[in-house]
């Protein structure tokens, strides 16, 4: 090695000291870190199933932390179905992980319409009274607005399993008409099966997030944990009918596309 190379090698920072400068940045409990970097590593098959995970003085030397520490990370990955662990042989990846289902995110109306029919929807609140005024878009919109919304908060579940929080505004007409039909059901899924009701235009936008008390309350988040925030609306004709903000944790989103349709 050339003495050049040498001190390009000195000046570089080593795995070690990369991991334990990110562990520290957060105000995270670092075994929590930890437990969520040793799920990873299983969800991605980097420790597979069945296999035997490295020891507690390899994973106290690799992330530069205390035996305690990676004890009460595993107990973590171990509550959770992830690991088990054999006195004197070891710990293993159990053979059959947790999984949870998948949600594709929509990307055109008809994915919407079918998403909010394959979940149930439960209520949180109805707005008592119409209002006004939509909260912030974020997108662009040049048509009108209805005179009044309404306001309806809901979860949408599968099997038990949280995996949504929305919060609805629709015309204030559209939902007097409808009214049965809106508090019992998604409003996408009321919206297409409306007699006569074409829509014009239908947006939608996807940023990452974190959970607001709200949403943290009904999907069993903790405050600011990751979401997929989506916001969409849809017209009929140049009229603004229904406008949505909802969130999915992260763990059950799944974004895939075929780049070449």
């Amino acid at each position: 090695m050339t003495t050049s190379s040498a001190a390009d090698a000195a000046a570089r920072p080593s795995a070690k000291a990369r991991a334990s400068e990110v562990l520290t940045r957060s105000r995270q409990p670092i075994y929590l870190q930890l437990a969520a970097e040793f799920k990873r590593n299983i969800e991605q098959g980097i420790w597979a199933p069945g296999d035997q995970m490295p020891s507690l003085e390899e994973l106290m030397e690799r992330y530069q932390v205390a035996r305690m520490t990676i004890r009460n990370a595993i107990g973590i990955l171990e509550a959770e179905g992830y690991i088990r662990r054999g006195r004197g042989i070891g710990t293993f990846v159990q053979a059959k992980i947790p999984s949870v289902a998948e949600l594709q995110i929509p990307s055109n109306w008809e994915e919407t319409v079918a998403l909010s029919d394959l979940l149930g929807t439960e209520t949180i609140f109805d707005g008592e009274d119409a209002v006004a005024r939509l909260p912030e878009l974020g997108m662009k919109f040049s048509g009108s607005f209805a005179d009044a919304y309404r306001q309806l908060c809901r979860r949408h579940v599968k099997d038990g399993v949280p995996y949504c929080f929305s919060e609805v505004f629709v015309a204030e007409d559209l939902f007097r008409r409808y009214k049965a039909a809106f508090k019992k059901s998604a409003a996408a899924s009321v919206l297409a099966r409306i007699p006569g009701l074409t829509l014009s235009e239908a947006r939608q936008k996807i940023t990452i997030a974190g959970a607001g008390i709200q949403s943290a309350q009904s999907l069993n988040l903790n405050l600011g944990d990751s979401v997929a925030e989506v916001r969409r609306y849809a017209c009929d004709g140049r009229r603004l009918i229904y406008f949505a903000r909802l969130e999915f944790p992260t763990k059950f989103v799944k974004m895939e596309f075929d780049l070449l349709k």
